[in-house]
């Protein structure tokens, strides 16, 4: 097999047809639809790569591939496109474009996707349209003009760049464009697409501006049930505004049934003549007036009969119409197709009703029953008369379509157009009976006739479609005397016939029968004559006629009428004439009489170009048969209509010039002849009848032939000009100026004609009259005075318009120098305005093009314009100018224009630069300038840099141009002139300002290096700089298609400017070190470019930086003369970190850049002798820092906050370390101000306390790298540090954490008390100390929970890789909660069940693993608290804040074989993690900084169980009788599960296990610990007895059973306990009374001893002194428990009248109802803080009240006056609920039982305490039968409503109170086998020793 070859050219280019996965490296994977660039080619494999992916080649099999023909672009580098219109190739790409696009609008849910997929649809539908190769021409043109506004529609719709086309809509080429027609290209796109976003409908379309259109219609069907005669069809339009009709009718033949015939779809019409005024009309319809041909009466008798009887009388009978409003589609608001047919509804005709009347009848109708009754037909607008839409639909106007035109004369009369036509509409007639008994069937015959009463004929047209006929005949309506036809017909009477023609009208009765009607008669006549006896034609208008009686029903070509008056107004003026007699006299004539009764009304429009209504006009055009009247003639020409002028232009005009020529009086007539074409041409340049221009240019140029005219026009022209000494000869002048393109036309056209017929004779007098004439127009300019000031401004407007027709027979450059003269004499103070507009036309003349007169004119235009710049005025016609100059010099085929670019250069191009620096950029017309700017440089070349460079005088003024033009390229960078959809412009721009920055980088080498001038150079660099990293060069941010096409036309520009900066820097020398470090940012900021050749181009500046500051001089010996170095390069890198951060931060940089710059710097650095030791110090710690900063970046745009904290403490922790105060600080309040989002106050707090940390309490004034925009009004280190304590101190009250807020108070007393002395300070803060006191004392504090999380696996980001944390968890927050939170910060991480150590292959994985189990905060005794006794409100802060190592145990399995009891072989191992700070802290969570680990034995296992379950038992009575408002569940599921242990064994597994004489014999030293384990159990007695008293009280009614089975099984678990281990004191009885509504208890006063002395479980042992205690009180169940409160005496006996039998444990109260409602009030109250309400007054060291109640007065009895009331209202009784079954309240709490401990007391560690609980009551439940508080379960779980709650002074933000644990939530009590609910959960996580197995797995 041969080995790879290149492919041919034609093969370069194909299409994917299958997809193709690549099997091997080499290969590539394709997807169906790829474009593919092919290479080369081995066998049946191709090498290449996909248009989706330049930069990916790869090798694909030839069967996959379709080949299609291409064709090679070569630019700077080779590109194959398919060889196809430019219109498909377009399209191809957008669609690329477009379906990357819509796919992520599809992700993102967008609105826009449906829209983007109507377009798309459309596009491909009309792609698939033009490639079918079936489209004609004209079609082809309509659909790319649709495509092309859908591509923009969609461009803009997606915010893609904005497409410029050119005039046929193709895409515009900027290379073979100038940059002007470039610009003006991009602000005609601009427009249209802001009128498509602006316009309501999509698919309106602009109104036509052409004069003439034409409307296409199409019949396809008419469907009428009873149409079974023939019928006529006639459409036409109809303008409903006006009710008439203003076009000709289509005639269309209907056959009816019974016959053979065909369908309509051969019928086809066009409409012409019709003119904007027609298009605009306010309503057009299209009218289908249809006319039935038969008998008079219309019966529907059968087919055979109406066959016979069918064309018998053939009367044209009104039958109906077919109406619809077409006004949308000729104004383009619909769009109209002829493929669309559309519906004319069919209304019929009754006998009683005109046609007209049905008509308008039908249009004003909402509805119309039509039935399905009508007729289908096509439409089409087309633009152009009927020969242009002929030419441009040549498959829709074919040969035998008919024209039908409108009814008068065309907007436009165009020479040869000749009409001699009359529309006549017979409108009413009103006829008497006669000697009949109804009203006659009166049918009107109408016929044109001569003098001799002689028929024309083939003079009559009733429709378009058919011949002439000889006569007309109308509609005939039964039985009415006063018919309305309003039938319209065109009478076409040759103009030789036309003076002696007559309409004869003749009327006849058509009968019923066939027979009579055979016999009938016209019975009357009516006439007129179509010339009137002056010599004009019958005038426009209603004229109505005489009716003429026909005796004896006389044959009517025998009758003699002409002599008789034929009008009513002929009559009544024969009257006046000789008197009413006589008039009647001559009424009658031989066989005819006149009546009065009869009338005939009819309509007449003449339209005719040869026949005229006006007398004076006619006078004119007969001149030579009245000469005497000429002069008044001629004068009367001003008089005459303008229609009627227009019509007759041409005879007008050879009339004017036939006087001009044939008269020898000259100084009559010239003037004359002069002033009327004057007239006639400003008639034409008026804006009415401006569409006549044309008209006049084709009469000039193929009609005029006045061979000798050019003479007399001149003189007289020039007359008038030289002569301005009066007011009316101004006002005349004025109207000459207007005229005088068409003066000039007519003069050069008579001169050409006359030197064509004489061999140029007189050319010279004819050149120097013109010169004279030319020079007298200049003299004109020089009048200074107002009046003048119209005259020269119109002289100045139209004189420019000569310019070609003189160029036929005058010298171009003489002429351009009489037009330098001309703008020259005009003063400059004077008609700016119009000045600057007449040079423009002049630049648009034929003179431009020629390189001579150019010459001659631009000095002139620059002058005026440099004099216009200058003073800011007319900016905009100079800009328009400039823009046109510019434009013009760069086509290729007008000569050479370098020297004319070298004028414009050195003349202009520095005013425009001024002029681009004073415009605003909101202003348009910057804009302009900057593209005439553009234009300017991009059309210099390197000859015209340096013409320009070297023309400056003086070096300071080329210093002052660069610096100019480089402040300018800047601002024009950062500021952008152009809109961001202006690609091509915009790259144009950039392309031209490299270009330019290229030549200047040389100049500014050559010229300002020595001596040095730092400005410019720094302009440069930031110029540069700019330019490079501006937005529109990132070609990375771009789609594959835009960047290719950026980089095949002008290259990464990027890479060439780098270079140049870099050659640039090299260049400057000893000059360097005054640009460190001030360029640092700005090399940096290039470098950072992801541009691979420029980075590794530029990265080494830096190290050329860090020499020159390193080996900068900084003092020197005047001795030796030796120089000292710095030796260091600390400013630069304190710039390089300060940007770095700032940069990476805002986008810039990736970890390529950061790899890059470590081994170039590096390298240079460690090459280096003297500064490797800094350098590579230098660029480690700058690799760090991007890669920290990196970090952060990603992770700061997520969601996930707790990494964005991560990466914000990294950051600050690493500018702390290297100093930088003022980016520490910056970082330290973002991290707060995150923390305030999530409301981590504590944390916030704490942020902001290392920032106060760094300031003193002193009036020194803060320097910058301590301030922070936040405190922006502190301006000293004391200032500053009070309002961060005063943040501090909210943000601690807010979290909770009073006990640093006192910390920081005690700080700002102490300031204030030493320093300040402002005791108003001091007493604020005090209070604020208290307030914080109290709340530690008073409010519930829910301590929070910590968890350790290892995160393992390389999936996660570097800062948490393979490391493990601790995290403090949120308020209320459980472990499975703590999860969930973490799991969804990471959805795709696995949780792991093992708490052992991972494998190496999990850690270095890809993936993403996470171990989280529950861990608890060591507490470490502070040293103030050593042998105190501390209230458990101070202390519970102490032991879960400020803690910086955590436990945490695993099971352990040791031995073999499988235990009868678990406990004996439940080993742990006991983990102890070091945090590296304290918690709480800056962040919610710290890495762990060291671990270690022991085991821990069973039996070790069981005492620590048993000490926390007693220590949390005694917690919640603590807590219960400190607050009886606690939520008593949690109490009453500790108790259930420790008395009844019936499922898990209770303590009989620790007596199993290690009460046993064996285990005592194999474990002897163990001796201690199992005595140790039985007092543990033995003192759990007394703490059950208390709780279960507290638990009686508390409880409700429907509790009772649950309470009665717990003291049952307390009794046997006491009778066990006590008969094997022993007897503990217990703490007394618990006496209580209730009452039902309040629910209020009252207790013995010698219930229970005091527990505030119970430090720990040891101390248990003092309770028989305080049972002694208490019995010395008394018993009395009337006391309430304390030392000093009692109730009034009299009530004890009733308040005990009933007793609970004795339950081996002594006797317990328990009231009736009756004796519970009896109690009205109970007092709570505490005189001392820190003992318990039911505490003796014990004495104690911590309590300050010990000496006021050690001797408590007994008798003394107090009466309680204040009512407790509950914050929440109770419910009456009327609401209570039904109680539920106690069955099923039962197995709640037996469920509840199960997942308990048992009689051992463990618990697990992660069951909330008492504190976890909220001092909020719960929601009451809804209301439902059957349903009570004990329903409610899990979170909302309440088995009894709670009593009031206290109210605190100081609320802290309300939380829902915790959940209660679910069954998988509390430890099991070590049963054989755990029993679990039956519940199905996910894996649970890991957690401590009770919740694992034996192997380490967590269950």
């Amino acid at each position: 097999m041969s080995g790879w070859t290149k492919v041919h050219d034609k093969e370069k280019f194909g299409i994917a047809l299958y997809n193709y996965n690549a099997r091997l490296p080499q290969q590539m994977s394709l997807l169906l639809g790829d474009a593919l660039y092919i290479r080369e080619k081995c066998g049946e494999w191709y090498l290449g790569y996909t248009l989706r992916d330049r930069t990916k080649k790869g090798v694909f099999p030839k069967s996959h591939i379709h080949i299609k023909p291409s064709i090679t672009v070569n630019r700077n580098y080779e590109t194959v496109v398919p060889n196809e219109s430019p219109i498909v190739l377009e399209i191809t790409g957008v669609l690329r474009e477009w379906a990357a696009i819509w796919k992520q609008l599809y992700v993102r849910g967008s609105p826009e996707f449906e829209q983007v997929r109507f377009l798309m649809n459309e596009v491909i539908s009309c792609r698939t349209h033009i490639m079918s190769g079936t489209v004609p021409m004209d079609e082809l043109k309509q659909v790319k003009q649709k495509i092309t506004a859908r591509i923009d529609e969609g461009n803009l719709l997606l915010g893609l760049d904005l497409v410029v086309r050119d005039e046929q809509g193709d895409v515009l080429d900027p290379e073979d464009a100038s940059t002007i027609s470039l610009y003006r290209a991009h602000q005609d796109a601009a427009d249209r697409l802001h009128k498509v976003k602006s316009s309501d409908n999509r698919s309106s379309q602009t109104s036509i501006a052409r004069f003439s259109h034409s409307l296409f219609v199409s019949p396809k069907n008419f469907v009428c049930a009873n149409a079974k005669s023939d019928c006529e069809l006639l459409l036409s339009l109809y303008d409903a505004s006006e009710g008439r009709f203003f076009t000709e009718n289509y005639w269309i033949k209907w056959e009816g049934i019974g016959r053979e015939r065909e369908t309509l779809k051969d019928y086809r019409a066009v409409f012409t003549d019709l003119g904007n005024s027609d298009l605009n009309r306010e309503k057009v319809v299209l009218v289908c007036q249809v006319i039935r041909i038969g008998n008079m009466d219309y019966k529907d008798k059968d087919s055979e009969k109406n066959e016979k009887r069918r064309d018998k009388q053939n009367i044209r009978r009104p039958f109906g119409v077919a109406v619809m409003d077409i006004t949308d589609i000729i104004l383009g608001k619909v769009e109209s197709d002829e493929e669309k047919h559309h519906f004319l509804p069919f209304v019929y005709c009754s006998d009683r009703e005109f046609l007209d009347t049905v008509i308008r009848k039908v249009i004003a109708a909402k509805e119309l029953n039509h039935k399905g009754q009508g007729l289908w037909t096509s439409l089409k607008l087309l633009s152009g008369d009927f020969k242009q839409a002929r030419e441009e639909h040549p498959h829709l106007i074919s040969s035998n379509a008919s024209i039908v035109r409108k009814m008068g004369f065309p907007e436009v009369i165009l020479p040869g157009d000749v009409r001699n036509d009359v529309y006549l509409t017979l409108l009413q007639g009103e006829f008497s009976k006669g000697n009949k008994t109804s009203d006659k069937n009166v049918e009107v015959t109408v016929c044109v006739c001569n003098h001799e009463g002689q028929v024309l004929q083939n003079v009559i047209s009733t429709d378009s479609s058919r011949e002439l006929a000889n006569e007309y005949r109308s509609v005939v309506y039964y039985h009415e005397d006063k018919p309305r036809w309003n039938e319209t017909f065109r009478v076409a009477v040759p103009i030789e016939d036309f003076y002696s023609a007559h309409l004869r009208f003749t009327f006849k009765h058509r009968s019923s029968s066939e027979v009579k009607d055979k016999a009938e008669r016209p019975y009357a006549i009516s006439f007129v004559h179509l010339m009137q006896e002056n010599g004009t034609t019958l005038l426009d208008g209603n004229h109505e006629l005489l009716v003429y009686k026909i005796e004896h029903k006389k044959p009517v070509d025998s009758l003699q009428y002409l002599a008789l008056p034929c009008t009513k107004l002929e009559l009544e003026q024969v009257g006046m004439q000789y008197g009413s007699q006589m008039a009647l006299s001559s009424k009658h004539s031989a066989g005819l009489s006149f009546t009065s009764k009869d009338l005939f009304t009819i309509t007449t429009t003449v339209c005719s170009t040869k026949l005229t209504q006006n007398v004076d006009l006619l006078g004119l055009l007969k001149w030579r048969a009245n000469p005497e009247i000429l002069k008044r003639n001629l004068a009367s020409l001003s008089k005459v209509d303008g229609e009627e002028i227009v019509k007759f232009l041409q005879d007008t005009l050879d009339a004017l010039f036939n006087i001009l020529m044939h008269n020898s009086d000259s100084d009559i007539y010239d003037n004359l002849v002069f002033d009327a074409l004057v007239f006639v041409i400003g008639l034409i340049s008026d804006r009415k009848y401006q569409h006549f221009k044309p008209v006049l240019a084709a009469y000039i140029t193929e009609n005029f032939s006045a061979t000798l005219a050019y003479n007399k026009l001149m003189v007289v022209l020039k007359h008038y000009v030289e002569n301005l000494n009066e007011r009316q000869n101004l006002d005349f002048l004025l109207k000459v100026m207007k005229s005088l393109e068409f003066i000039f036309k007519f003069i050069v056209r008579s001169r050409v004609l006359f030197a064509a017929l004489n061999n140029g004779k007189g050319q010279g007098p004819f050149q120097d009259m013109l010169a004279s004439l030319f020079s007298s127009i200049g003299a004109m300019m020089l009048y200074t005075q107002d009046s003048m000031l119209t005259v020269q401004g119109a002289a100045m407007k139209f004189l420019p318009t000569v310019v070609p027709d003189v160029l036929l027979v005058f010298g171009a450059e003489d002429l351009s120098r009489l037009l330098v003269e001309l703008v020259e004499n005009v003063p400059e103070e004077r008609l700016k305005q119009q000045k600057m507009m007449c040079i423009s036309d002049i630049v648009h003349s034929d003179l431009f093009r020629i390189p001579e007169c150019r010459a001659i004119l631009l000095p002139m235009i620059t002058t005026q314009l440099q004099n216009l710049l200058e003073v800011r005025h007319a900016l905009e016609i100079c800009a328009k100018i400039l823009g046109d100059v510019l434009e013009f010099i760069y086509a290729k085929d007008i000569g050479s224009t370098h020297e004319d670019i070298s004028h414009l250069m050195l003349r202009l191009l520095r005013p425009v630069i001024q002029t681009v620096i004073r415009l605003d950029r909101s202003d348009p017309l910057t804009a302009c300038f900057v593209a005439v700017l553009v234009s300017f440089l991009h059309q210099m070349d390197e000859y015209h840099y340096n013409q320009y460079i070297s023309h400056f005088a003086t070096i300071t003024d080329l210093l002052d141009f660069l610096m100019e033009i480089l402040l300018v390229f800047k601002d024009l960078l950062q500021k952008k002139v152009f809109p961001n959809d202006w690609n091509e412009m915009i790259l144009l721009q950039n392309s031209v300002i490299l270009k330019a920055l290229r030549h200047f980088s040389h100049t500014i080498r050559d010229m300002f290096s020595n001596p040095f001038k730092e400005q410019v150079w720094s302009n440069f660099f930031h110029c540069a700089i700019s330019f490079l990293t501006q937005d529109s060069l990132q070609l990375e941010n771009f789609s594959q298609n835009k960047r290719h096409k950026i980089i095949s036309r002008y290259k990464d520009m990027r890479r060439e400017t780098g270079f140049e900066i870099r050659a640039m820097w090299f260049n400057l020398g000893t000059n360097k070190i005054q640009f460190v470090p001030c360029m640092v940012g700005r090399i940096l900021e290039m470098t950072l470019i992801p541009e691979a050749n420029l980075r590794e181009a530029t990265i080494d500046i830096f190290f050329d930086m860090m020499q020159c500051e390193f080996y900068s001089e900084v003092s020197a010996s005047t001795n030796d003369k030796q120089k000292e170095y710095k030796g260091n390069f600390s400013e630069f890198e304190y710039e390089m970190i300060t940007q770095l951060d700032a940069l990476v931060e805002g986008g810039r940089g990736d970890p390529d850049y950061r790899n890059l710059f470590y081994s170039i710097m590096f390298k240079c650095c460690a090459e280096h002798s003297v500064m490797r030791e800094q350098g590579v110090r230098f660029v480690k710690l700058v690799t760090r820092l991007m890669q920290l900063l990196l970090e952060y970046r990603t992770i700061i745009n997520e969601e996930n906050k707790e990494n964005k904290m991560s990466c914000t403490v990294q950051l600050l922790e690493f500018y702390n370390e290297i100093n930088r105060k003022e980016m520490y600080i910056r970082y330290l309040h973002k991290l707060c101000d995150l923390h305030l989002d999530c409301e981590n106050y504590t944390e916030a707090a704490f942020a902001l306390q290392l920032h106060a940390q760094l300031l003193r309490w002193t009036d020194e004034k803060l320097s910058r790298v301590l301030m922070h925009d936040h405190y922006k009004h502190a301006n000293t280190h004391w200032n500053l540090k009070d309002r961060l304590y005063f943040d501090i101190i909210d943000y601690c009250k807010k979290g909770k954490m009073w006990e640093n807020a006192i910390a920081r108070c005690k700080e700002l007393v102490d300031h204030h008390e030493n320093v300040t002395l402002n005791y108003q300070e001091i007493a604020k803060y005090m209070r604020m100390m208290a307030e914080q006191y109290e709340s530690i004392l008073t409010q519930i504090r829910p301590e929070p929970e910590y968890f350790r999380v290892a995160y393992y696996g390389k999936g996660f980001p570097s800062f948490l890789q393979n490391q493990v944390f601790v995290y403090r968890g949120k308020e209320y927050e459980r472990l499975s909660d703590f999860i969930a939170r973490i799991q969804n910060q990471w959805p795709s991480a696995q949780l792991m069940s093992r708490l052992s150590p991972p494998e190496p292959e999990i850690c270095d994985s890809t993936g993403q693993y996470l171990q989280i189990n529950h861990v608890d905060p060591i507490y470490v005794e502070k040293p103030k608290f050593a042998g105190k006794q501390i209230n458990e409100q101070i202390l519970r802060y102490y032991k879960v804040n400020e803690v910086q190592k955590f436990t945490f145990s695993r099971p352990v399995k040791k031995g073999e074989g499988e235990e009868k009891n678990e406990f004996a072989s439940l080993w742990t191992e006991k983990t102890v993690l070091v945090t590296a700070y304290p918690l709480p802290g800056i962040l919610q969570w710290f890495p762990v900084t060291s671990t270690s680990s022991h085991e821990v034995t069973p039996l070790e296992n069981a005492i620590e169980t048993m000490e926390t379950t007693n220590g949390k038992l005694k917690q919640l009575i603590k807590q219960h009788t400190h607050d009886m408002n606690q939520p008593v569940n949690p109490l009453s599921m500790m108790l259930n599960g420790i008395v009844d242990a019936a499922v898990m064994g209770g303590i009989r597994n620790y007596e199993e296990a290690f009460f046993t004489e064996d285990y005592l014999e194999t474990h002897a030293d163990d001796a201690d610990r199992v005595h140790r384990l039985k007092d543990l159990i033995a003192l759990q007695i007394p703490l059950l007895e208390a709780g279960i008293e507290i638990h009686e009280a508390k409880i409700t009614d429907n509790m009772m059973p649950l309470h009665q089975k717990m003291e049952t099984c307390f009794d046997e678990l006491r009778h066990h306990v006590e008969q094997n281990y022993g007897k503990k004191p217990r703490m007394g009885k618990f006496r209580h009374y209730k009452t039902l509504p309040m629910r209020l208890k009252k207790i013995s006063a010698g219930s229970l001893a005091s527990l505030d002395n119970l430090s720990d479980t040891s101390s248990l042992s003092h309770l028989g002194s305080m049972t002694e205690m208490s019995a010395a009180i008394g018993k009395s169940p009337g006391t309430i428990l304390g030392g000093n409160v009692f109730v009034k005496s009299g009530t004890p006996g009733k308040n005990s009248t009933s007793k609970s039998p004795n339950k081996k444990g002594g006797t317990m109260s328990a009231p009736n109802k009756k004796s519970r409602e009896s109690i009205s009030s109970l007092v709570n109250t505490r005189r001392d803080s820190q003992s318990e309400w039911y505490a003796l007054p014990i004495e104690s060291e911590h309590s300050p009240s010990r000496e006021k109640s050690s001797t408590p007065d007994r008798s003394t009895i107090i009466e309680l006056k204040e009512e407790l009331k509950p914050r929440r209202p109770l419910r009456p009784d009327s609401e209570k609920r039904n109680s539920a079954h106690i069955s099923s309240h039962l197995k709640q709490l037996h469920r509840i039982s199960q997942v308990s401990t048992s009689s051992t007391g463990s618990l697990d560690r992660s069951t909330p305490s008492s504190g976890d609980f909220s001092d909020e009551p719960p929601p009451l439940p809804q209301k439902q039968s059957l349903a009570d508080y004990s329903n409610i379960l899990d979170n909302s779980m309440l088995l009894g409503p709670r009593a009031s709650m206290p109210t605190h002074s100081n609320r802290v933000k309300d939380k829902p109170p915790p959940p209660l644990p679910e069954a998988e939530d509390l430890p099991p009590t070590p049963p054989k086998k755990p029993t679990r609910p039956a519940l199905k959960e996910p894996p649970s996580p890991p957690r401590e020793s009770h919740d694992a197995g034996d192997d380490g797995t967590a269950v």
